[in-house]
């Protein structure tokens, strides 16, 4: 390219400005990114001192030719924003007889980054006669920006529209408009396609208004555990404007609104959650899985006052529920509670040991440490770890009592430890709650098995590569990754009879059921779990030999 005398530039562009010359006025503005930024400036200065019924037509005619010389030099749109602020009626009027499409869409476009309100009407009627794509996504953009909330519906049908760039502008315009009702018809949206309900959910928690949380909170009870476990991801990130609807949730009686519920406000480690979550344990819920999610979500709290309610989960009937207790004691532990776990573990009997045992499997430090000058305590901490318990348990309990001054105690524990078979079995087990972790660790042990934990799917299907399993446990509400998704990952290196998966709920939705058959699950089985459960399903899908 030859190059362009800078002088020249100028002295051409002030020319053409003078006598209003808007073809050649083009064809030397078309060449600005050959010139030095001193001379640059100079001709933006031209153009913003021009006469704005000659500037604004020029400005629209090159971005809409030069969409790349637009971006590159976003001087140009800002100077024609700033002159259509100045002649509003200049940029209607262009708009009505402008017939070139590249050129209406840049008008449009202007029209919703100036806010322009005296255009909502007219761009809804080119809404509502314009065919072309291309002009109507600009124009659901630019009513999004004004906020014209009488274009709810109509940007609302775009929802619907088979197009997926026209569905997508209409997502993001109503997000912008933010008003109960177009927050609705983003709802009604959800479950149609797992991309689409993402940007939905995500611009619900931009917002973050009373209406956007409240539909974040909805989609808590939602049939699709994508759904599920957007919102409470969400909801965890948000925080603090959360908690309120959140602790509301905790008067329903809905057992997988309340699980999830949980689940949130113990991530969240809001302290106002507190008394509500004991007000619900105080009423002794019948399931099982809530108990324990109350008890997890405590276990993440700081309980001061009250926390000698705690104990009373050790004598739970479910031993999932004991150790979620166990986890939320650890966490809070007081003389109050040590004094109360103490009288509990002092005659030495069958509660005795089994306090014992859910506190080792649960790997609580501060109990142990706590209640190990107890002798009946002592006694069944010292059996459990020689005869039954995992070795990484063992391990770290005897490391722990080293540590702390009770070499003999921890000699005893290794001098007893006894080798046992081989485990015959490789268990994958994925799960995004640590304390469910410990439990499968546990149990999996006693059924004979080599347990292979992880908090994060992703880290499971790393491992899956180089070490694969024998069978693989999965929990289905996992954020990032949840097993429905894990199972179909699954699925693409190994069928249903080399690698039996098992997926494990708390939820029985039919629509996560059959996603669950149609990714290749062996079987579904639901919490709470114990060593039968998991035994039965690893011999029934030949993990272990029939007994």
């Amino acid at each position: 390219m030859p190059e362009i005398n800078a002088r020249d530039f100028i002295e051409e562009l002030r020319f053409d400005i003078r006598e209003k010359d808007m073809i050649k006025a083009k064809l030397v503005l078309s060449k600005i990114g050959a010139v030095d930024d001193s001379v640059r400036k100079m001709a933006l200065f031209e153009l913003n001192r021009a006469d704005d019924a000659f500037t604004i037509p020029l400005i629209v005619n090159l971005v809409a030719e030069n969409r790349d010389l637009a971006r590159t030099y976003p001087q140009l749109k800002e100077i024609l924003y700033a002159k259509s602020m100045y002649h509003p009626d200049m940029l209607l009027a262009m708009l009505t007889r402008e017939a070139k499409r590249e050129n209406r869409v840049v008008l449009v476009e202007v029209a919703g980054e100036i806010r322009l309100e005296e255009g909502a009407p007219q761009l809804m009627g080119i809404l509502n006669e314009d065919e072309d794509e291309v002009v109507i996504k600009a124009v659901i953009a630019a009513l999004g920006m004004i906020g014209e909330t009488a274009a709810t519906t109509p940007i609302s049908e775009y929802l619907y529209s088979g197009s997926l760039e026209l569905t997508i502008a209409a997502i993001y315009a109503l997000g912008q408009l933010a008003t109960p009702t177009a927050f609705q018809r983003l709802a009604e949206k959800l479950g149609a396609d797992s991309d689409l309900d993402i940007m939905i959910m995500d611009v619900f928690t931009a917002d973050q208004s009373p209406a956007a949380i409240e539909r974040l909170n909805e989609a808590l009870s939602s049939h699709f555990a994508h759904l599920r476990n957007a919102a409470k991801q969400r909801m965890r990130d948000m925080g603090g404007k959360a908690v309120p609807i959140l602790i509301s949730n905790l008067l329903h009686d809905d057992p997988d609104l309340l699980i999830h519920t949980l689940n949130v406000l113990g991530a969240i480690a809001d302290e106002s959650a507190i008394v509500p979550i004991r007000k619900l344990l105080h009423n002794e819920p019948k399931d099982a899985n809530v108990r324990f999610a109350a008890y997890e979500a405590l276990g993440l709290l700081p309980v001061e006052k009250g926390a000698v309610a705690l104990a009373q989960g050790l004598s739970d009937p479910v031993e999932n529920v004991r150790a979620a207790a166990a986890g939320a004691i650890d966490r809070n532990y007081n003389p109050m509670l040590a004094a109360g776990l103490k009288n509990l573990i002092r005659i030495g009997d069958k509660e005795t040991k089994q306090v014992t045992e859910t506190i080792l499997n649960a790997g609580c430090e501060t109990i142990f440490l706590g209640l190990l000058e107890e002798e009946p305590f002592q006694i069944c901490a010292v059996d459990f770890l020689c005869r039954e318990a995992h070795p990484d348990v063992r391990t770290h309990f005897a490391g722990l009592m080293q540590k702390k001054g009770y070499g003999s105690l921890a000699a005893r524990v290794s001098e007893k430890a006894c080798s046992g078979d081989s485990p015959s079995l490789k268990v994958f087990a994925v799960d995004d709650s640590k304390m469910i972790l410990n439990i499968y660790r546990g149990i999996l042990h006693s059924l004979g098995c080599e347990p292979k934990l992880f908090e994060f799917p992703a880290e499971a299907l790393k491992a899956l590569k180089s070490d694969p399993p024998d069978f693989i446990f999965t929990d289905l509400n996992m954020p990032h990754i949840n097993g429905i998704e894990l199972i179909r990952e699954v699925r693409r290196q190994f069928d249903k009879a080399t690698l039996p998966i098992v997926m494990v709920t708390t939820q029985n939705e039919t629509q996560d059921n059959e996603a669950a058959v149609e990714a290749g699950v062996n079987a579904i089985l639901h919490k709470p779990f114990n060593a039968e459960d998991l035994g039965r399903v690893l011999v029934d899908h030949g993990g272990l030999p029939g007994k």
